[in-house]
């Protein structure tokens, strides 16, 4: 009896021994699994963590006027982690809204007053961020072409223009309308009745221009000679508006996104007229009136685009005015 039970001890201390054996090796198990996984899941909120300060600093060098690095603020979209590669950096950039450079809180701290967006003013926020968006969508090489500098510079000069045209985001139509935009034209006949002056962010003007840009968005070239006004009533064709003219060269111009974003080189004759790539250019395009001599309104543009550029932590680049470039018309200056 006493052997039996020796016995029984003997396989009840070996079956204890091998539990003991397996918990244990289970327990270093799951112990490797859960290091790997604590490792790769704070890996990731540093890199986010890292991203969100970078982003930070940005926004209080630009406050404070001090030019930060080009890759420190990025406040949309997240960024491709370091192991990342170009091909794969490229293919997940579009899937930031304009280009990951500007969000809708910087949008609100650039243009606190812009049209409507106080409470009670019966409008709606017409120029707002979302609308941006959104109408940007329909032109994806808008801020998505050219190095990080080179698209930063594209939203400063963007963002440098609009302002003028439309005072900050508070205007929406043109303000002094002295003569008829209304130009006769078989492709792109003016709608008797219909004017065609300067809307929306950018201020289409002339009636080819809306039969243009209609015809581009909307298909049908007769939406907007028929219906002008919608560039005063839909926000997000009027953003539409401001983009595709900034997209689309119109000979002898070249589109002002080209001339940022290292799309055009000069001719002899551009050369010769001294029209090189830079901001200057894309004046000459917009209101080459404003090109080739000292000018006031030229100069609050130069003044937008140097403080857009400071704010996104960006260089100016060259060629920044157009005081010396032969206008766009002129044979001389």
């Amino acid at each position: 009896m006493k052997a039996t039970i020796a016995v029984c001890s003997v396989f009840a201390l070996m079956a204890l021994t091998q539990c003991a054996t397996f918990r244990q090796n289970e327990l270093q198990s799951w112990k490797k699994s859960k290091d790997g996984w604590n490792t790769s899941y704070s890996g990731q909120v540093r890199q986010d963590a890292d991203a969100d300060a970078g982003a930070g600093a940005g926004r209080a060098a630009a406050r404070a006027g001090k030019p930060s690095s080009p890759s420190a603020k990025q406040p949309a979209g997240r960024q491709p982690t370091p192991k990342a590669s170009a091909a794969t950096a490229q293919k997940q950039r579009p899937e930031a809204p304009l280009g990951g450079i500007i969000s809708e809180e910087m949008w609100d701290e650039l243009f606190p007053n812009r049209l409507g967006r106080k409470a009670g003013s019966g409008r709606g926020d017409f120029y707002a961020f979302a609308a941006l968006v959104e109408a940007a969508k329909r032109f994806p090489r808008f801020l998505h072409e050219g190095d990080e500098a080179q698209r930063r510079r594209e939203l400063a000069a963007f963002l440098a223009h609009l302002s003028q045209e439309t005072g900050g985001f508070r205007y929406l139509e043109q303000l002094t309308v002295t003569r008829s935009y209304s130009v006769a034209s078989k492709e792109y006949p003016p709608v008797d009745g219909k004017e065609y002056y300067g809307r929306g962010p950018i201020q289409l003007s002339y009636s080819y221009n809306y039969g243009q840009f209609s015809s581009a968005y909307f298909g049908d070239k007769r939406v907007l000679l028929n219906n002008p006004e919608l560039l005063a009533t839909d926000s997000v064709v009027s953003f539409g508006s401001a983009i595709w003219f900034w997209m689309t060269g119109q000979s002898p111009k070249p589109s002002c996104h080209d001339v940022m974003t290292g799309g055009w080189e000069p001719g002899d004759m551009d050369t010769d007229a001294n029209r090189l790539p830079g901001f200057g250019l894309t004046l000459n395009i917009i209101n080459a009136s404003q090109c080739g001599k000292a000018s006031e309104h030229a100069q609050r543009r130069y003044d937008l685009y140097d403080k857009y550029c400071s704010y996104f932590g960006v260089t100016k680049g060259d060629n920044c005015e157009c005081t010396n470039q032969l206008p766009y018309g002129k044979k001389s200056l």
